[in-house]
């Protein structure tokens, strides 16, 4: 994805040709509900967070500055949609605790996930995604999947970059010990056979 490309088009948009907008929804629409659904859990909801976030979007596009990706930005309102929309329907998110995390040892996850296909792989970590807090799920969703870097995601959630990679870290700590009984069966039922 070419930045240069949406300042083209941003550009023809605040000339007024606003038929430019659409190339915009259809290059970001479906990271914008893929985050959006990471954070409020309900397809329903993600859609309704994503319209509205290109709504907001356009109708502030004079207010774009460029000193940032225009996905940055976007992603940046998508978030907050989708963290008030949460807000209002008052759903509980667990907090990380970090007194969960001291028997996982993070150096045993290679010599397990050597055991298992990648297909086992991915279902477990998916399945162990799904069960986060939504902000963690958009953490992830935006470093791992979205490729965005800790300084982009810091700008979308309005944290320190220092902040970002501390709760990236204890996501995967969180995750590590999540996974650790599954991997530790796994291991113990291959030793079995």
């Amino acid at each position: 994805m070419n930045s240069q490309d949406d300042i083209f088009y941003i550009t023809k948009v605040l000339k007024g040709e606003t038929n430019a907008y659409s190339f915009l929804v259809n290059r970001h629409k479906r990271m914008a509900y893929t985050l959006a659904l990471k954070i409020v859990s309900v397809p329903e909801d993600a859609e309704e967070v994503a319209q509205d976030a290109f709504v907001k979007a356009y109708q502030s596009l004079g207010d774009f500055k460029g000193e940032s990706k225009f996905s940055t930005w976007l992603f940046k309102i998508v978030y907050h949609l989708s963290v008030s929309k949460l807000r209002k329907k008052q759903l509980n998110t667990f907090s990380i605790n970090d007194d969960r995390f001291h028997t996982f040892d993070i150096g045993d996850s290679d010599n397990i996930l050597s055991k298992i296909t990648r297909e086992e792989q991915d279902a477990m970590l998916r399945s162990a995604i799904d069960r986060l807090a939504a902000e963690e799920k958009a953490l992830v969703t935006l470093y791992y999947t979205n490729e965005s870097s800790v300084k982009e995601i810091a700008g979308i959630t309005d944290d320190s970059e220092s902040n970002v990679k501390i709760k990236l870290f204890r996501i995967r700590k969180k995750l590590g010990e999540m996974l650790s009984p599954v991997f530790t069966n796994k291991t113990n039922a291959d030793h079995e056979k």
